[in-house]
Formats: structure tokens, C-alpha cells, sequence
């Protein structure tokens, strides 16, 4: 896998794409990350990437000359122009318009082997760029942020990390929250008892059938509490919705 950032600030992935589990899988070459600085395709002396927007307001707009020159120079397309590459790739924007960010995605973009990303910011960029290529629009959450680069970040993060050898125990990606449209179990460990709180038994006993119960059940709850949206994607038990119900009565 390789992945390509399209951004205004360089530097702000020169630390946080290398720490922790990410940063030693980079060392060991188990995907690539290049980081292409915007600047480098303006053509004037003051490398201007951005403009005031037509129809007036505040902010301002990601100008399409350079974004243009820099995909090309990635190898991508015009739609009008384009061919099929055989490669395995998508081009995505990172924009507060764009669709939700989810771990089913992440599996899907972990399989590429490239992803190109560009990191947006002000007001967006001139929407003849998304008339030009085909690009994905994507969101990590319904709230603004200053610029697309933690955005970018969070894409790399939750898609590297299900690339086969980042994590040590790929078991620990499969159980992960989201990864069957629920969220993830209470966990615990040592000491067994701390401050007069003690782990629930069915975790200490040694009974596989039982952890795997408690698990399910306890991951529902959460679910119910947090985000019950997620509960509508399940297929529950009659057992479980037994248990959802009465906890909601207890609640009412």
C-alpha cells in the first residue's frame, strides 16, 4: 500500500505518521506514506494556492490550477482523459461535506494498494476539481476542524493499522469497536480487585462460552447507552432484546 497526502503543511506529518504501532510498521516497509507539499505546483513567486471566493463572503478557496498540476503529476486523470491503470486506488478529499468515515470503509481502503488524499481546507476547494476527477469526498465527524490534516491522519491511522503485520495480534483489529457495527466490550486487567471494584466474574472463571456471553452482551449495552443508532444494524437474539428492553425499562 502506498499512500500520498496532498497538503499545506508538510510538517505536521513528520511526527504524528511515526509514532506507536504506525511508525515501526513505516520502518519495516509495510506500506509507504508520501507527503506532497501543494506549494511546489503554484507558479508564482509566492506559491498562492488559494483565492477569494466568487459571489463575495468571507474565507477563502483552494485554487484549481495547482491541484490540478499536482494529481497529474500523480499519475491521475481527467475523467475525460483517463484510462484504466489496472491499479488498485482511490483519490479522496478530506471535507466536512463529505461521506462519514466508517470502519467497513477502512476495511475497504486497507486493500488498496494506493490511496491518494487530499487534505482540504478554508472554505473547500474550487468544485470544478470534483467535475474533473473522480474524487471521494469523506468525513471524519460532523464538526469543523481548522485544516484536512488530522483528517488525513485519522485515514491513515484506522487503514494501515488492518494492513497485514502493523499489528502484532491481528485479533485485536478484528475485535475492534465498529468492526461488526457495535462498539467494543468493557476490558480489564490486573489486580483482579482495586478500591473495592472487582472484575465481573465470567471474565476470571476461565469459561470460554461464558467470556464470549458476557462480552456480547456487555458490548450491547454500551451500545445502547452511546450509540443506540448502531443497535438498528444488528441482528439481535430474542435473548438480547429481552435484555435491552429491561434495561431500558430500569432506566424509564
Amino acid at each position: 500500500m502506498k499512500y500520498e497526502i496532498v497538503t499545506l503543511f508538510p510538517d505536521y506529518f513528520a511526527l504524528s505518521l511515526r509514532q506507536s504501532l504506525i511508525g515501526k510498521a513505516l520502518e519495516k516497509q509495510l506500506f509507504e506514506i508520501e507527503i506532497i507539499n501543494l506549494r511546489d505546483f503554484a507558479t508564482d513567486r509566492h506559491h498562492t494556492v488559494d483565492d477569494t471566493p466568487y459571489g463575495g463572503g468571507g474565507g477563502m478557496v483552494l485554487k484549481l490550477e495547482p491541484l490540478d498540476r499536482c494529481l497529474q503529476s500523480l499519475g491521475w486523470q481527467p475523467r475525460d482523459k483517463a484510462v484504466a491503470s489496472g491499479e488498485n486506488r482511490r483519490l479522496l478529499l478530506t471535507s466536512a461535506a463529505g461521506t462519514p468515515l466508517t470502519q467497513h470503509e477502512a476495511v475497504k481502503m486497507s486493500l488498496l494498494d494506493r490511496l491518494t488524499i487530499i487534505c482540504g481546507h478554508y472554505l473547500g476547494v474550487d468544485e470544478r476539481l470534483l467535475d474533473l476527477y473522480d474524487i471521494e469526498e469523506i468525513s471524519i465527524g460532523d464538526y469543523t476542524l481548522s485544516g484536512g490534516e488530522p483528517a488525513a491522519a485519522v485515514i491513515v491511522d484506522c487503514t494501515a493499522r488492518l494492513i497485514p503485520g502493523v499489528l502484532g495480534n491481528f485479533e485485536s483489529a478484528i475485535n475492534d469497536s465498529h468492526m461488526e457495527s457495535t462498539l467494543g466490550w468493557p476490558v480489564y486487567t490486573k489486580p483482579v480487585e482495586y478500591a473495592g471494584l472487582k472484575v465481573p466474574e465470567p471474565l476470571v472463571n476461565g469459561n470460554h462460552k461464558e467470556i464470549e456471553r458476557f462480552r456480547r452482551e456487555a458490548a450491547l449495552l454500551k451500545c445502547a447507552a452511546n450509540r443506540p443508532d448502531l443497535l438498528e444494524k444488528q441482528e439481535l437474539t430474542a435473548e438480547e432484546r429481552a435484555l435491552l428492553n429491561k434495561t431500558r425499562k430500569k432506566e424509564h
